[in-house]
């Protein structure tokens, strides 16, 4: 069909998750005429419920701040880590180092009121929301995007095109574009499996008014255990693909049961609450797309990257990279080039906190391998520099310059390790 003015925009975001409400929200703040579409009704089930005190700094500039604060949702003070089912717990606490973050808490949220107050956000900021409606296609002049054929609902008959200078594909696990580009790349050393469930009516760690995200350690894996608002808890355990297999057990449900039975504290946590939902699963946990911009379009959040749950990065990633994607986008589109050279900037600067955090998710998984004693965690509680660099990392702050020399010490830590290994065979 002709295109009209109602149907040309500066930016078109696909998906209203918070990689997509963020960029489109700091778009509209600047004075652009933005359209999002989102496929799904809103409230909707997500997962990815504990969250890091690094998005005040976010939620400051989405001014959505004080509708958060006053969402009920429970304040987490920190990480509690339990490894191998010692009786030592292994806490990080933002609050331990202030200087880095604006408040030292953060909180557990029910991701579909969590995503519902900042798409609403988004459209209080003058942003077009349009749902559900389903993008069935983005639209190319050879290599530049230039708009979507889209319409209400599933219905292709109702689809029709609608332009813009830059689109953003923030389709979260779907990799729209992505996968159209041939750059979606599942993490080889990251093949996981994750089952996860609600209860209602479980055990609940409350300190001073706080609560804290726990994580178990067990074989093949590991479970994370989150109180959230109304009593409910979140459990999801997450396992290695070649470990499922080796058990035998058919149905998620048979899987997830048998990975809590491993952990005696979570089993005592769990006895008598009720299941409120059936075992969801997400399976090649973590990507890293090949880029994560082209002419005309850039990739956010999910659809640039799935990051391994166990530090709660993604909510936070997904964020940043919304408003590194929308400055980006700015600048570009007050130059008039939208090229994928001028839209790389947002790569650059999104790429180092990833290279940042995965390093991080492979020591962990090493850590589970080898059950590595003197591992860096323990270590930590001994040596006041890699506390502090373990803590602003677990808490979200990748972009601080000083965290670069935590690579030299997950290397020299993981080196040494496999000495020991090597000592002890022989």
């Amino acid at each position: 069909m002709d295109l009209t003015p109602t149907d040309t925009y500066d930016v078109i975001v696909i998906g209203g998750g918070p990689g997509g409400s963020t960029t489109a929200t700091v778009l509209a703040q600047n004075g652009h005429r933005v359209l999002l579409l989102e496929k799904s009704e809103f409230p909707r089930f997500h997962v990815g419920e504990s969250l890091l005190p690094a998005l005040w700094d976010i939620w400051d500039r989405l001014e959505v701040t004080d509708t958060l604060s006053s969402a009920g949702f429970p304040v987490k003070q920190g990480v509690n880590f339990n490894l191998f089912n010692a009786d030592e717990d292994l806490p990080f606490l933002a609050g331990e180092f202030p200087q880095y973050f604006p408040r030292p808490t953060t909180f557990h949220v029910d991701r579909a009121r969590y995503d519902r107050i900042l798409l609403d956000n988004a459209r209080e900021h003058g942003v077009e929301v349009r749902l559900p409606w389903t993008v069935h296609e983005v639209l190319f002049n050879g290599p530049q995007a230039i708009g979507v054929r889209a319409g209400p609902g599933d219905d292709l008959a109702q689809a029709h095109t609608i332009s813009a200078r830059v689109i953003v594909d923030a389709t979260g696990r779907d990799c729209l574009l992505a996968r159209r580009q041939g750059w979606r790349k599942p993490d080889p050393k990251l093949n996981k499996l994750s089952y996860f469930t609600h209860f209602k009516g479980a055990y609940r760690r409350i300190t001073d008014g706080t609560v804290m995200t726990e994580i178990l350690t067990l074989d093949g894996g590991w479970i994370w255990y989150i109180p959230l608002r109304e009593d409910l808890v979140s459990v999801g355990a997450v396992l290695d693909a070649d470990f499922v297999r080796r058990i035998g057990l058919k149905g998620v449900q048979a899987r997830f049961d048998h990975a809590i039975a491993q952990s005696p504290r979570v089993s005592e946590w769990l006895a008598g609450a009720q299941q409120m939902l059936p075992v969801q699963t997400v399976s090649n946990i973590s990507y890293l797309n090949e880029s994560f911009v082209g002419d005309g379009f850039v990739l956010v959040g999910d659809a640039a990257m799935f990051v391994d749950p166990i530090f709660s990065a993604g909510v936070t990633i997904a964020m940043r990279s919304g408003c590194l994607a929308a400055d980006a986008i700015i600048a570009a589109l007050a130059d008039g080039d939208v090229s994928a050279d001028r839209l790389r900037a947002y790569e650059a600067r999104i790429r180092k906190p990833m290279n940042r955090i995965f390093e991080l998710i492979y020591n962990w998984y090493f850590i589970l391998q080898t059950k590595e004693t003197h591992n860096i965690f323990r270590r930590s509680l001994k040596a006041p520099l890699l506390r502090r660099r373990l803590v602003v990392i677990a808490s979200g702050g990748y972009d601080v310059d000083e965290l670069d020399a935590l690579h030299a010490e997950l290397d020299v830590s993981r080196a040494a390790a496999k000495r020991a290994a090597a000592a002890a065979a022989d």
